[in-house]
């Protein structure tokens, strides 16, 4: 079975500092393979706690460089490897995560078989996984979601980003998970709200739409009722991730 196991649903820097809900990120298992997205605050934590063996991983993806979405990588690449004395999988970031404002360890480069950058419609692999970073993202720092497909699934994430009219036709695909901080758009902050979240569901029209990393207005609205909303709304299954929430990914063939 393909699945993802949210290790954490804050977003916003209040909420997880506050650890008002985790912020581990995501853990992916698509047949064979297995990865961790956006290792934020207590990623590692996380994954112990819900029995999940990070020696197993074959690679460490971050969509940019921030706080909540990195704090954690040398702690993965450190499990990942063994401590070094095991030298293996991949980490792929922005190449900003390594050299303009680096958040993983230099030393800790040398325990990986492989170091790679996203880069706008580029293309990475992980065992039996395509990834597609289809645009940059415009958020503070360099930023891209990602569109995998492998073990007979395919599925978007639609990491932090101010909205944009393109952004639904980069991200078809029957299971998107959209980051959702802002309960309302504003102007200055450089998030998706839940208005053009529902907007993007409306566009893409997957088969199940997620919503996660939520900041803190989003929290107080109750994001399992902001889901059920959307749901009547837009006519597409929408789900407020929970903290240790395991979702399968749907097949292709799936109806």
């Amino acid at each position: 079975m393909s699945q993802i196991v949210f290790l954490g649903t804050g977003g916003a820097r209040i909420l997880v500092f506050k650890q008002l809900l985790a912020s581990g990120g995501m853990w992916v298992e698509m047949g064979s393979t297995r990865f961790h997205i956006d290792p934020g605050p207590g990623a590692l934590v996380q994954a112990l706690k819900r029995k999940l063996d990070p020696t197993k991983l074959d690679a460490v993806l971050l969509s940019h460089h921030h706080l909540d979405h990195s704090a954690d990588v040398n702690s993965l690449i450190e499990a990942m490897t063994g401590g070094g004395f095991h030298p293996r999988g991949k980490v792929i970031a922005p190449r900003q995560a390594f050299e303009d404002d680096p958040v993983v360890l230099r030393y800790l480069r040398g325990y990986v078989k492989e170091i790679a950058y996203w880069q706008e419609g580029g293309f990475q692999h992980i065992g039996e996984v395509k990834i597609h970073t289809p645009v940059r993202h415009q958020h503070p720092g360099e930023t891209y979601g990602m569109v995998f497909e492998g073990a007979g699934s395919r599925w978007a994430y639609i990491a932090d980003t101010k909205y944009f009219p393109e952004l639904a036709t980069y991200y078809a695909a029957p299971l998107v998970v959209i980051n959702t901080v802002l309960l309302e758009r504003r102007e200055n902050i450089l998030h998706l709200s839940i208005p053009e979240a529902k907007r993007l569901i409306e566009e893409i029209r997957p088969q199940v739409a997620v919503i996660t990393h939520f900041g803190m207005t989003v929290w107080r609205a109750h994001p399992w009722e902001v889901a059920q909303r959307l749901s009547e709304e837009t006519g597409v299954k929408v789900i407020a991730a929970r903290d240790g929430m395991r979702l399968e990914i749907p097949g292709l063939n799936h109806s």
